[in-house]
């Protein structure tokens, strides 16, 4: 595991606020930004925890990450890579890491966690999202926007209200075809998977 303090994430050329602040829920914390176009592709690779992925109404990457110990932020590397269209964001932290992680609106995601919680809300496109152990929970939007949706879990539930699923126990999975423009791709090896539209909900 790289262990990299704030200079060396300044290193990376990204424009990163000072390296030790006071989160709201007086968690020390860190911060970097960085210009992105909509409509492009981010690659994430994150390492355990809890995460929150939104939709931003401007062009920007922005992750804030949290730690419970001052002596763990210098334990955390977290950078984002930008080539044109594309990005990455990889994260490594020590055990409690939080990020919040906002993107453009419209973008397509790939994302590969390893353990932890979840949640992306608040961004259109193609979905792409692997989590070995944990909950993951995707804001779909509108059902209609998509034109294919695969999800399974190894062990665990998968809910998915806006496609009208719900299943629980071993090797548990569906498929459902649209005419929308997105794909969504959810795999889950043991955990809770949840599938819901935000959108939905506030036009009832």
């Amino acid at each position: 595991m790289r262990i990299l303090a704030a200079t060396a994430i300044l290193a990376t050329a990204l424009v990163a606020l000072p390296s030790s602040q006071t989160s709201q829920d007086s968690r020390p914390s860190s911060s970097l930004e960085r210009a992105f176009p909509s409509s492009g592709r981010i690659n994430f690779s994150l390492s355990a925890g809890e995460y929150r992925i939104t939709g931003s109404p401007d062009n920007h990457l922005r992750l804030k990450w949290s730690v419970r110990d001052p002596d763990d932020l210098s334990k955390v590397f977290a950078a984002a890579d930008v080539s044109g269209r594309d990005a990455t964001i990889t994260t490594d932290g020590p055990n409690n890491f939080k990020a919040d992680i906002q993107v453009p609106s419209r973008a397509d995601l790939y994302v590969r966690l390893t353990a932890g919680e979840l949640t992306i809300e608040g961004i259109e496109g193609n979905k792409d999202v692997s989590l070995h152990a944990g909950e993951l929970v995707i804001d779909v939007g509108r059902a209609e926007d998509y034109h294919s949706v695969a999800a399974s879990v190894w062990a665990g539930e998968v809910h998915a209200t806006p496609f009208h699923v719900s299943k629980e126990g071993l090797f548990r999975s569906f498929n459902w075809t649209g005419k929308g423009p997105y794909s969504l791709e959810a795999r889950l090896k043991a955990g809770e998977l949840h599938l819901r539209s935000k959108s939905a909900a506030a036009q009832r």
